[in-house]
C-alpha cells in the first residue's frame, strides 16, 4: 500500500529586488543578446565572497524586450 503526498513548494525570495532594484540605474553600450537592441541597463551585486569580482546583470533598456542576462 502506498500514498502520494503532494509537497508545497516554498515562496522564494527575488534575490535581486524585484522590480525596484531596476528603478535608478545606468545604461551602458551592450547589445541585447534576443533582440540586438544597442543599449542595456546594468546593475552590479556581490554574489559571491567579498575576494572575488562583482557580478554585472544587464536589462535590455526595449521595453517591448525587457531580456535580462548577466556578464560572463
Amino acid at each position: 500500500m502506498t500514498t502520494r503526498v503532494r509537497l508545497r513548494r516554498k515562496q522564494v525570495d527575488d534575490i535581486m529586488g524585484g522590480e525596484d532594484a531596476w528603478k535608478n540605474v545606468d545604461a551602458t553600450d551592450a547589445p541585447c543578446p534576443k533582440c540586438e537592441n544597442p543599449k542595456a541597463f546594468f546593475l552590479q551585486i556581490q554574489i559571491r565572497s567579498a575576494d572575488e569580482p562583482m557580478t554585472t546583470f544587464y536589462r535590455c533598456t526595449e521595453r517591448t524586450c525587457g531580456h535580462q542576462w548577466r556578464e560572463g
